[in-house]
């Protein structure tokens, strides 16, 4: 009898894919490096950049066949660097992940012109494979119904992206995002989030 998980072990590298050479834009750098040396180790040429000024500077000296973006990133967003890419070099395929995945995030990134969307964590197995899907985007059949995510889901996300960067700890995050703790920690009650599952708080300070 057959291994399932070894018959579907596939391992993508530049003949697989068809490109030579990829751009990871990420603003967390363990995850940016992690994902440079498993490139490389498969035959890429990699660039790298921690957010759109830097992603848009290395692409401009070294373009690239293919590119991974985070969309939510300090600064501009992935979806702007998408775009700005595209234009600097249409023929780029492009995935865009995300730390907090959505229906209507994944329909943005495909109108814009991304290949396909993932949620994170996404290893380089995972976003070769996408790659080599193409233009079979995994978004539910029907899904153009959706509307643009509102701004309490956009803020709910940022939030909690933060909260995630900061290991649950309330008070550091209040401080990253600009507010005070007591502010955020309502906003943590209020928002109540469509996913079933939240990071567990860390109060350094009892109430």
């Amino acid at each position: 009898m057959i291994d399932p998980a070894t018959e579907n072990a596939t391992v993508y590298d530049t003949a697989t894919v068809g490109a030579e050479s990829i751009l990871l834009v990420d603003d967390t750098f363990v995850l940016r490096e992690r994902l440079s040396m498993a490139m490389q180790q498969r035959g890429f040429r990699v660039e790298t950049a921690g957010n759109f000024d830097e992603a848009v500077e290395v692409f401009r000296n070294r373009p690239t066949d293919l590119a991974v973006l985070d969309l939510r990133m300090p600064g501009k967003s992935g979806l702007e660097l998408l775009r700005k890419l595209l234009q600097m070099k249409p023929g780029t395929r492009v995935i865009i992940l995300s730390g907090f995945g959505s229906i209507p995030a994944s329909i943005d990134a495909v109108r814009a012109g991304a290949v396909n969307f993932l949620s994170k964590p996404a290893d380089a197995d995972d976003i070769l494979g996408a790659f080599v899907r193409g233009d079979d985007p995994s978004v539910p059949e029907g899904a153009l119904a959706f509307p643009a995510p509102s701004l309490a889901r956009n803020e709910w996300e940022h939030i909690h992206r933060v909260l995630s960067d900061c290991g649950g700890n309330i008070s550091e995050a209040a401080r990253r995002l600009g507010i005070h703790r007591r502010s955020l920690q309502r906003k943590l009650r209020k928002r109540a989030p469509e996913d079933p599952a939240l990071p567990q708080l860390i109060d350094d300070e009892d109430e």
